[in-house]
């Protein structure tokens, strides 16, 4: 029998994510891939995976709304439940299948792992839902089986510490009480955002991930050229989806960017694994200016300035005090009335570190990660960084169609770093 009776609570931004859902905007799936160059040890695997749900016992629950409140009700998942492994000679297709497929929050568990496997090496794929983290906190997960299938090959019982709060108020924490006063008081409206959409078809049977690799010699010039003009490798890519985007829309507009309120704890770190983020907002204003550079210097200056503000802790602070104070239905409806998500936005997932995530010798030859699938006509770009070598990214239910202007797109954004 399942062993229900352990409860875990529901975090407020574990309830914004199931809205994300509910309201169409996007699943709560994320996404990530290892390709490796040989074998992993199977049987180390899974059982690094079990001694990882021991750390993280929330991967063993499933989503509950029956109550006054949500939990997370523990079903007691097994590392057979939540691994698989594919043995085949068309790896290419079942990565693809398998990539796409989502995490169930009411069935759970909350992470699916597969290993595609043909005679010579492992692709790693990992699924996690995205009502339990962010794309750092899955990053925290990747270090944390990586870290256990390390160790316990030369220790078997090795057992990491359990993972700790996942509350948005360990942000709050970090600063005084007329810092608080400020986020309180102001002006940060998180819910306006240009009407700008693309046209999507849409097919909800049709989940795809459309990527596009930049070679690491093009990605080591593009950190010099920012370098040289003060600004991110971030900054580059905004910049140039942004000269993208107004090619396409024919004007300029503001670009929410996702932001890792990690910064403010120290090391960076939080104390559990959860969400922790919120958006910035990447406006320039109406001219575009004429060059990659000139573009590069409005988008260096608005989010130097963004990154400077507090205010962007303002909307996560309500709300936790919302979910927290008022009776769960309640929130959820406020929230669901209240809270408006961008059509178009920007997130970088940042560096997943190699340092962090290997399986003792073997060579991974590439690895990447991206965020949930977008419901038409939502539509956002991501990156992510392994070993210097950058993906962007676009997720979608999305028709054949719809791939095929995505694949377009995509390589306009390229074309734009190329040209630097």
């Amino acid at each position: 029998m399942r062993n229900s009776y352990i409860r875990y609570k529901v975090e407020a931004w574990d309830s914004l994510q199931h809205l994300f859902k509910v309201k169409k905007i996007n699943d709560h799936t994320l996404h990530f891939l290892a390709a490796f160059e040989s074998k992993l040890d199977y049987s180390r695997l899974k059982k690094s995976i079990a001694v990882s749900a021991e750390a993280f016992p929330l991967l063993k629950c499933r989503f509950n709304e029956n109550g006054r409140r949500p939990y997370w009700e523990n079903c007691s998942f097994t590392a057979d439940e939540m691994l698989t492994l594919i043995e085949t000679k068309d790896v290419d297709n079942a990565v693809k299948r398998f990539l796409v497929s989502e995490v169930d929050a009411f069935t759970g568990p909350q992470i699916k792992l597969g290993v595609i496997r043909n005679t010579k090496a492992d692709t790693l794929v990992i699924l996690m839902n995205h009502m339990l983290c962010d794309a750092a906190g899955f990053k925290d997960y990747l270090y944390l089986l990586s870290s256990i299938y390390d160790n316990i090959g030369e220790n078997a019982n090795f057992h990491p510490p359990v993972s700790g709060s996942r509350r948005l108020s360990q942000i709050n924490q970090m600063f005084s009480l007329k810092d608080r006063m400020k986020i309180l008081f102001s002006k940060n409206d998180m819910s306006a955002h240009d009407p700008a959409r693309f046209q999507l078809e849409g097919d909800l049977n049709n989940p795809l991930i459309e990527i596009r690799s930049i070679p690491e010699d093009v990605f080591l010039g593009l950190k010099e050229y920012a370098k040289r003009h003060n600004a991110t490798i971030n900054d580059m890519i905004l910049t140039a989806y942004i000269r993208t985007l107004y090619k396409t829309f024919g004007y300029v507009f503001a670009i929410p960017s996702t932001v890792d309120l990690r910064k403010y704890l120290p090391g960076h770190k939080a104390e559990g694994i959860c969400n922790l983020c919120t958006n910035l907002t990447c406006g320039i204003g109406s001219d575009i200016g004429i060059t990659f550079e000139e573009t590069l210097l409005k988008v260096r200056d608005s989010m130097n300035k963004e990154k400077s503000s507090i205010s962007c802790l303002k909307s996560i602070s309500m709300l936790e005090k919302v979910f927290d104070v008022l009776p769960y239905k309640l929130a959820e409806s406020i929230v669901k009335k209240s809270f408006k998500n961008a059509p178009i936005a920007f997130t970088n997932i940042g560096i997943i570190e190699k340092n962090r995530f290997y399986f003792d010798k073997l060579k991974i030859k590439n690895a990447y990660m991206t965020g949930s699938v977008k419901y038409s006509p939502y539509f956002q770009l991501a990156v992510s960084t392994f070993d210097n070598k950058p993906v962007l990214s676009v997720n979608l239910f999305g028709s054949e169609t719809d791939r095929n202007n995505i694949s377009a797109f995509l390589d306009q954004v390229v074309l734009e770093l190329y040209g630097v």
